[in-house]
């Protein structure tokens, strides 16, 4: 069962969090299995509804290692190309490789198939993450910033 998600309304938009997940503050999410061995790394809903339609995912090498706010993948799309930064440090250890063909992925299923990559991360949870509660509020006010600019 599909957890509920919550939901923020501004302007006409509507942007929803995935609960259970972890957030930074730039919009990218983190969640992890049971073991919290491999944590799973995509953008929220409201980062990709800004950014625009995806039209190319640069998929990062497996292997590599990344620090928290280091560029992890970047995103081109029909408005902007986006650096994606990591939330957390530890090393790339698969990307979504569904993306190459269909990197719209990341507009249609945020939380789900549009994922980015897996890591391995140093420590788990990070320093600095917020809760999916957290992470509405925080949103919500670059949402309404974003809308009055």
């Amino acid at each position: 069962m599909t957890p509920q998600l919550l939901e923020a309304r501004v302007d006409k938009f509507i942007f929803r969090v995935m609960p259970g997940y972890l957030y930074s503050e730039a919009g990218v999410w983190a969640a992890t299995d049971e073991t919290q061995q491999i944590v799973r790394l995509g953008l929220s809903d409201y980062r990709q509804q800004s950014s625009g339609d995806v039209a190319f995912f640069n998929a990062p090498a497996t292997g590599r290692r990344v620090s928290q706010g280091d560029e992890l993948a970047s995103i081109e799309t029909v408005k902007v190309d986006l650096e994606v930064p990591s939330p957390l440090t530890g090393e790339i250890v698969a990307a979504n490789e569904a993306l190459e063909d269909t990197p719209e992925l990341i507009n249609q299923d945020p939380y789900g198939r549009g994922w980015l990559v897996e890591l391995q991360p140093d420590q788990w949870p990070p320093a600095g993450l917020l809760d999916a509660a957290q992470y509405l509020t925080v949103m919500t006010a670059q949402a309404e910033a974003e809308a009055a600019a």
